[in-house]
């Protein structure tokens, strides 16, 4: 137990010192008790057409972003309201489309959920692409969501998905601004 804390507390180290490399993001800033990333470098890797495992600072720069919008994402099953996420992300309003997975998020409130874990990581790691000082973010990973059923045992439902989230800089923060979620119709011939 003791050498898996040693472990990760050297590889959050190695992270955030890579993070602070200058060569690699062209501005961070740091505070007394927090950094903060305002951008990352968006010179497109070798080949643009298809998405690659972010380096170590791309990953650190990018993953408040996408915490946030997975926060907002299971605020939104687990209380049946999608204006929360859509205060937080105005423009996921836009161009929604149900048979295309453009800005949904599945609704589970037959169930009543009341609590839920979504693993971004749970089946591959994350994948970007850079296109326009955009970002693209591939997740492939698994959302669970806790219900009571008849008997009042707990039981969870949910399951892997894909999705791409699209990210661009605004007031010094990626944001998602998209997402296209892989549908049932997509799963089979969805290649990024």
């Amino acid at each position: 137990m003791r050498k898996n804390k040693l472990t990760v507390i050297l590889l959050v180290l190695i992270a955030l010192l890579t993070a602070c490399s200058a060569n690699r993001l062209s501005s961070v800033t740091s505070t007394a008790d927090s950094t903060s990333t305002s951008d990352i470098s968006t010179s497109a890797p070798a080949s643009t057409s298809s998405f690659t495992e972010p380096d170590p600072e791309t990953f650190v720069a990018l993953m408040p972003a996408l915490r946030e919008y997975f926060y907002y994402r299971k605020q939104a099953v687990i209380t049946s309201n999608i204006e929360e996420l859509w205060t937080h992300f105005p423009e996921l309003k836009n161009e929604v489309s149900i048979e295309q997975g453009i800005n949904i998020v599945t609704n589970y409130q037959s169930l009543k959920p009341f609590d839920g874990n979504i693993f971004p990581e749970h089946d591959e790691r994350l994948r970007v692409k850079f296109t326009n000082g955009k970002v693209e973010v591939l997740v492939h990973g698994m959302e669970l969501y806790t219900w009571l059923d008849e008997n009042n045992k707990f039981e969870d439902s949910g399951g892997e998905f894909k999705i791409v989230l699209y990210l661009h800089m605004k007031d010094g923060h990626w944001v998602v601004y998209k997402t296209d979620e892989v549908t049932l119709s997509e799963w089979q011939q969805f290649s990024p």
